[in-house]
């Protein structure tokens, strides 16, 4: 019993002995930084969405390429059905049908009436130069009643030649007219039929340019699927070129008014361990949101273009981590924050001398990582207890 006794008070004796931990303050180069988190995505992007197609406003996807897909521009990227638009060019290139072919009856019934209106005109000719004849003779035999009757037929002659020959002139004139208004059906007929044709080639989508596929999520954050029908102008789909990433940053209200176009940033990038990519801020928002509708924290956007990318293993949608350098302090002093001591409103450290300690007050500018930058109170070397 009196050994466990004496082994107790030599282990508290050694714990007692043994000196408090301490730091050195240090003094250099500290990077001042907001931290952020953001997203990758392609700087040229090309949106897909469903056409515009008359008087139809939902759309059916029938085809639909797998997202993060390598395209050339000319890919069939998806397929909207097309069964009510060619429904409507059946019709469409019925009636086309039908207009040529009052087109080419007009033209024969056109060529065949005025062949008959010739001909009137010759026989109405030919009675006019017989009644004429008739009435330039003068025969004193003849009675009143006869001579009346020749008078008679030669105005009835005169007058069926004039009326022939009118006929005549009035179907040249409408003839063209006609033939006008029936080539002014087909060609109508002939712009639906392109039209229709050309919305069923609208419905099928191809890529504009090279790049990756990227689905687009609609409002509940779901992604398209084949058989989903998508209204006319919703983006289901980007083609992003991997070669020109940018990240898009989400920063805090509170940390907006410490950004600056040009500030050096630090990436790493999620999944992807070992690795860190440098950018710079090319571009600030101007206008601040919430977050989502649960977090009602205020962001604004931030742009973030790389000074160099890597095509093998950056994809957009992508998630990273950053910090953007806001401030560069080159002689700093500094001191771990865990032997900062606040209480009262005032922040204190302890100072290890040989025989003595001593606490002194601090004022703190900034906390980083980990590390307070102390602007008085402590000079380089000094030795804090922690």
């Amino acid at each position: 019993m009196i050994k466990k006794i004496l082994l107790a008070v030599i282990i508290l004796t050694n714990q007692a002995c043994q000196p408090a931990p301490t730091e050195i303050v240090q003094q250099g180069r500290i990077d001042i930084t907001v931290s952020a988190s953001g997203e990758l995505e392609s700087s040229t992007t090309t949106l897909i969405s469903p056409p515009a197609v008359a008087n139809i406003w939902n759309h059916q996807i029938k085809y639909l390429i797998d997202e993060n897909t390598p395209v050339e521009a000319g890919t069939l990227l998806v397929s909207f059905d097309d069964k009510e638009v060619s429904k409507k060019l059946v019709q469409q290139q019925a009636e086309l049908k039908q207009a040529k072919q009052e087109l080419a009856n007009m033209i024969i019934q056109g060529t065949a009436a005025e062949k008959k209106l010739v001909l009137a005109v010759a026989e109405m000719k030919m009675n006019f130069d017989k009644a004429r004849r008739s009435a330039d003779i003068v025969d004193q035999g003849l009675s009143e009643n006869e001579k009346r009757k020749v008078s008679i037929d030669f105005n009835i002659a005169k007058n069926d030649l004039f009326l022939a020959r009118e006929k005549i002139k009035f179907h040249q004139r409408n003839q063209p007219v006609n033939l006008r208004l029936a080539q002014g059906k087909v060609d109508r007929a002939l712009t639906k039929v392109a039209s229709l044709k050309q919305d069923i080639e609208k419905l099928n989508i191809k890529a504009p340019i090279n790049g990756i596929v990227v689905y687009r999520s609609n409002w509940s954050g779901e992604k398209p699927a084949v058989g989903e029908s998508v209204s006319f102008g919703r983006p289901i789909l980007e083609v992003a070129v991997l070669d020109k990433m940018q990240l898009t940053a989400e920063i805090a209200e509170i940390d907006s008014g410490k950004l600056r176009i040009g500030q050096s940033v630090e990436i790493k990038l999620d999944g992807v361990q070992g690795q860190v990519f440098q950018g710079k801020l090319i571009s600030t928002g101007s206008v601040f949101r919430e977050k989502s509708r649960q977090d009602k924290r205020r962001i604004c956007d931030a742009i973030i273009e790389f000074n160099q990318t890597n095509g093998d293993i950056m994809r957009p949608g992508m998630t990273a981590r950053i910090d953007i350098v806001t401030e560069t302090i080159n002689d700093a002093v500094t001191v771990s924050s865990a032997a900062v001591r606040q209480a009262d409103g005032r922040s204190t450290v302890t100072v290890a001398g040989m025989f003595y300690q001593t606490q002194k007050d601090i004022e703190i500018t900034h906390i980083v990582g980990g590390k307070a930058v102390v602007s008085n109170g402590l000079i380089p070397g000094e030795k804090v207890l922690l």
